[in-house]
C-alpha cells in the first residue's frame, strides 16, 4: 500500500486525521500540532530504557545492519519496520519474470532475524520526526536514539504522464506485486511488440532492464512466440558503464532494437504508445515501463534530501541530521545501486552506529570500503562479470568487466545464495 503525505513535516500547526489498515487494525494519526510536534495516538513501543536503534526497511542493507550491529553492540535495542510480511531478494525479480525461479525460492520468514534477539515491526513509515528523535508509523509512534533509514527505492509513477492514472497498462520487476504481475503478462503474450523502458541514472539495479530484455527474448524463443523487443533508454548508453559497450553487443547479437537518449515522458495506453521526451512515438503490444527511482517521500518531507538522503559516504551520516544514518538505494552514495552493495553498506554502517552509541567494551574498528560485484544475465545459461571498487570516501578506484561466460552464471547463483544465507542461514 502506497501512501502519499504532503509536507508531512514542514506545515506548522496544519492537522492531518486518517486511517490505515495493518494486519486488520485500524490506526487514526494526527500530525503537526503545536509547533510540529507530531501526535500519534498509540506509540509503538513504549519510550526507550536503554539505547534503541531504529532501522528503517527490511531489505539486504538493513538486515545486515542489524544483524552486524546485534554483535557490536549486544545490548542496544534494535528494532527493525518493515511494511512486506516477508523477504523478498531482489535480484532474483528478473528470475521470476523470466520464469527461471519460482516465488517460494526468493522469499524468506524474518523469524530468523527476530530469533537474534531482533525486534521486526511490520508497519509502513509515514514520516520521520528528527527535532523529536521520532519516526511515525501507520500503526503509531516509535522513539529512537539512532536512526537508520533503508528503505530502498520509491518508484516514482508521477513522473511519467498518465501512468498513475491507467496503472493497468504496465508492468515490471522492480517491486514484488508489480513482478507478479508480469510475470503474467509474460506467459499470456502471444507476439508482437515488447518494450523495456530505462530511467535516467541512477536507479536500482543498473543491469536489470537489459537482462529483463536478453531473458525475454529467450524465454520468447523457447515458447517459438515471435516478439519484436525495444529497449528504449533515456542514458546515453546501457548501464552501468563498465558494461556499457558489452551489452551494445549482446543486444545486437539477440536483435534487441536499442534506443539511446530517449526518456519515456508519457504513455498513451489506448493507442499502445510510449512518448520521448523528443516526440518519439513507440508502439508497443507488451510494455514494461520502469518509472525514475527515488527515495520515500516522508525523506524529502523531514528535510533529509530530495530525491535520495544527502550523506557522508565514508559514515552513511546525515548531513542534515547527526543522529541518522541512511543506506543502500535510498541514499545519495556513489555507490552502485545493488544488493551486493546494499549489503556491505549496512555491515559498514553498524560498525559507525555502533561507535555513535558511545563506549561499549567492544574495539570497533573502522569497516572496510564497499566494493561492488555483479553477474548481470545475458541468458538462463551466461551471465557476464562487473566489479567496482571504492575508497573509504566514495572515490572509484577501479572498475573492471568481462564478457558472458557459463561459469558466471553459475557464480550468480552462489553470490545470490550467499547473501541470503548470511542473514537467514539457508
Amino acid at each position: 500500500m502506497k501512501i502519499s503525505r504532503r509536507n508531512l513535516l514542514k506545515s506548522i500547526g496544519v492537522s492531518m486525521a486518517g486511517g490505515i489498515f495493518i494486519n486488520g487494525v485500524s490506526s487514526q494519526r494526527v500530525f503537526g500540532e503545536e509547533k510540529g510536534i507530531s501526535k500519534v495516538h498509540k506509540p509503538v513501543l513504549p519510550p526507550p530504557t536503554g539505547k534503541r536503534v531504529v532501522i528503517l526497511g527490511g531489505g539486504y542493507s538493513g538486515l545486515y545492519c542489524a544483524t552486524t550491529l546485534r554483535d557490536l553492540a549486544p545490548e542496544a535495542e534494535i528494532v527493525v519496520v518493515e511494511k512486506y510480511p516477508f523477504f523478498i531478494s531482489g535480484p532474483s525479480h528478473v528470475d521470476f519474470v523470466a520464469g527461471l525461479k519460482h516465488l517460494d525460492e526468493i522469499t524468506r520468514s524474518y523469524d530468523p532475524i527476530a530469533g537474534r534477539n531482533i525486534r521486526v515491526i511490520r508497519s509502513e513509515v509515514i514520516g520521520v520526526v528528527p527535532e523529536e528523535k521520532k519516526v511515525l508509523t501507520a500503526s503509531g509512534n516509535l522513539e529512537y536514539t539512532l536512526l537508520l533509514i533503508s528503505t530502498g527505492i520509491r518508484i516514482a509513477d508521477e513522473d511519467v504522464l498518465n501512468l498513475i492514472e491507467q496503472p493497468a497498462s504496465n508492468a515490471h520487476a522492480w517491486e514484488i506485486g508489480e513482478t507478479v504481475e508480469m510475470r503474467k503478462r509474460v506467459e499470456a503474450f502471444t507476439g508482437g511488440r515488447f518494450v523495456v523502458t530505462v530511467p535516467t541514472a541512477p536507479f536500482k539495479c543498473p543491469p536489470g532492464p537489459y537482462e529483463v530484455a536478453c531473458l525475454l527474448r529467450e524465454y520468447f524463443n523457447n515458447k517459438k512466440v515471435k516478439a519484436e523487443i525495444t529497449v528504449v533508454d533515456a542514458n546515453d548508453k546501457p548501464q552501468p558503464g563498465p558494461l556499457a559497450q558489452k551489452w551494445t553487443g549482446v543486444l545486437e547479437a539477440r536483435e534487441i532494437k536499442y534506443m539511446p537518449n530517449s526518456k519515456v515522458v508519457e504513455i498513451a495506453a489506448g493507442a499502445r504508445q510510449l512518448i520521448t521526451d523528443k516526440g518519439e512515438k513507440v508502439g508497443y503490444d507488451l510494455v514494461s515501463i520502469i518509472p525514475p527511482n527515488k527515495a520515500a517521500t516522508f525523506i524529502r518531507d523531514a528535510g533529509l534530501g530530495d530525491p535520495f538522503v544527502d550523506v557522508d559516504p565514508a559514515t552513511f551520516s546525515s548531513k542534515k541530521c547527526d543522529h541518522i544514518f541512511a543506506t543502500g538505494d535510498c541514499a545519495k552514495v556513489p555507490y552502485t545501486k545493488s544488493a551486493f552493495t546494499a549489503s556491505l553498506q549496512g555491515k559498514s554502517v553498524a560498525h559507525h552506529l555502533a561507535m555513535a552509541l558511545g563506549p561499549l567494551g567492544i574495539d570497533v574498528k573502522d569497516p572496510d570500503p564497499i566494493y561492488n560485484v555483479c553477474y548481470p544475465y545475458v541468458s538462463s545459461e551466461e551471465s557476464m562479470m562487473v566489479r567496482a571498487d571504492w575508497d573509504r570516501d566514495g572515490k572509484m578506484l577501479k572498475a573492471d568487466a568481462d564478457n558472458p561466460k557459463k561459469e558466471y552464471a553459475s557464480s550468480r547463483a552462489a553470490w545470490e545464495r550467499g547473501l541470503i544465507s548470511g542473514l537467514f542461514g539457508s
